[in-house]
């Protein structure tokens, strides 16, 4: 008996969900793509795309004009511009810069313990004597171990790039 009831709770949920568009029903964007947007097209056969649009895409647009991305600017009459039928794609998804922040801050954060241990090491006694490293140099080895690892971070992050579902 109380299967039932639960399965007639079930039943609104599934109306619902019954009712909703199928995906190939829905637009690409809902917003106009200016020209020059960084874009990730998912096409039909899987494979993933990415370029920068020749000229503005919307709704009612037939195709999209691109130019593949990263590499040199497309010109005039170029063997590399890439004409893709928006019946070929299932979904788009805009550039939004790279993780270089995430990559900085994450390395910042594991050069202070680094930076810490190394200053134990640089100006520790190494005859098991009772100089004690001062709490200057501590700072200083952390300070100096904490930038350059968050320049490393840095680096590393530009190699992540950000997408997200194009308006």
């Amino acid at each position: 008996m109380a299967l039932i009831a639960r399965s007639a709770a079930l039943l609104p949920l599934l109306a619902a969900l019954a009712a909703m568009p199928a995906a190939a029903q829905a637009p690409l964007v809902t917003e106009r793509l200016d020209s020059g947007t960084v874009v990730r097209l998912r096409l039909r056969d899987g494979a993933l795309e990415r370029g920068r649009l020749l000229a503005p895409f919307g709704r009612d647009t037939a195709a999209l004009a691109l130019c593949p991305w990263p590499g040199l600017p497309c010109a005039a009459g170029d063997e590399r511009r890439v004409r893709r039928p928006s019946a070929e794609v299932l979904g788009i998804e805009v550039h939004h810069g790279t993780a270089w922040k995430a990559g900085a801050i994450l390395g910042a954060l594991l050069g202070v313990p680094l930076g810490l241990s190394l200053a134990e090491l640089r100006y520790g006694d190494d005859e098991g004597g009772t100089t004690p490293v001062t709490t200057s140099q501590r700072v200083r080895t952390a300070a100096a171990t904490s930038v350059g690892f968050a320049l490393l971070g840095a680096m590393i992050g530009e190699f992540f790039q950000i997408w997200r579902p194009a308006p």
